[in-house]
């Protein structure tokens, strides 16, 4: 099923996906997708799928989801709970403020705000979400990735920038480096879930002052802390990714075989926090 709903793509499947895994697993694993997609005749057109939820939320849910070989159920509720409120909505909130008390300017670089602790869990998780992409662990490099959006969203809500603004001074400077670190965070989340959600990774790049041509010139070297410069200029805040709403609020809308999870267990993994992140 992923591989035929991959076809739906923005780009070529092998420049999605394949970017950071190693050449010599990349015959396999497609090989994995179409025994999957084979195994199992009930399975509803992907297509489908796509065309009413779209290519990253698709691809998204099934690689973050459904191991090799399994069934599962396609569900909204991760979708909205990962994509829109963990990454989407700490995106919108963070530039929101950065418009309204710095004029969409950064007022310093990244390195010069970063608070260690945050930026060595973040480094953390890049390299965990590193070595699962080479090992085909996709599941497991997506869920270290969304840990990045869950530490930066306890992060904010700890620091409240929003009452450190309205302090002046130095809380002012604090906060203002708040919010670069948490931009910071989110362009690593940028390159690091590129090869599963490539749309919204683009328009995630994008909000953050880049191109186009530098987001698809973008390695896994860019993950390395440090890309965001003073004086850069953010986009205004919009959705990069709404909510999908559905007949049946927070329900599963499409079957693809197999066991429906709860949405406790959908949800285990949203604000585990900083601790359990290292």
């Amino acid at each position: 099923m992923l591989l035929r709903a991959c076809t739906s793509c923005p780009q070529p499947y092998t420049q999605i996906l394949f970017r950071t895994l190693p050449q010599n697993h990349k015959g396999s694993y497609l090989r994995a997708l179409q025994c999957s997609y084979n195994s199992v005749g009930n399975t509803l057109e992907p297509k489908d799928l796509v065309d009413r939820f779209g290519s990253d939320a698709v691809r998204y849910f099934f690689l973050r989801e459904v191991e090799f070989g399994n069934d599962g159920d396609f569900s909204t509720v991760i979708n909205n709970a990962h994509l829109a409120n963990t990454i989407g909505n700490l995106l919108n909130r963070t530039l929101g403020l950065l418009k309204k008390n710095c004029q969409s300017t950064l007022a310093f670089d990244s390195d010069s705000a970063a608070e260690m602790k945050f930026k060595d869990t973040v480094e953390k998780l890049v390299k965990k979400a590193k070595d699962y992409y080479e090992n085909l662990s996709l599941s497991s490099a997506c869920e270290s990735v969304l840990e990045i959006g869950n530490i930066g969203n306890l992060y904010i809500d700890e620091r409240a920038p929003w009452s450190l603004f309205k302090q002046g001074g130095s809380s002012y400077e604090t906060a203002a480096k708040d919010l670069v670190l948490i931009l910071e965070a989110m362009r690593i989340i940028a390159v690091a879930l590129s090869p599963v959600a490539p749309s919204l990774c683009l328009r995630i790049y994008s909000q953050l002052g880049f191109s186009k041509d530098q987001f698809e010139a973008t390695t896994w070297a860019d993950t390395k802390w440090g890309g965001l410069k003073v004086g850069s200029v953010m986009a205004d805040p919009k959705p990069v990714f709404a909510r999908i709403e559905t007949e049946k609020e927070g329900g599963v809308v499409a079957k693809t075989g197999g066991v429906q999870q709860t949405s406790e267990a959908q949800g285990k993994n949203r604000g585990q926090g900083l601790a359990q992140a290292v």
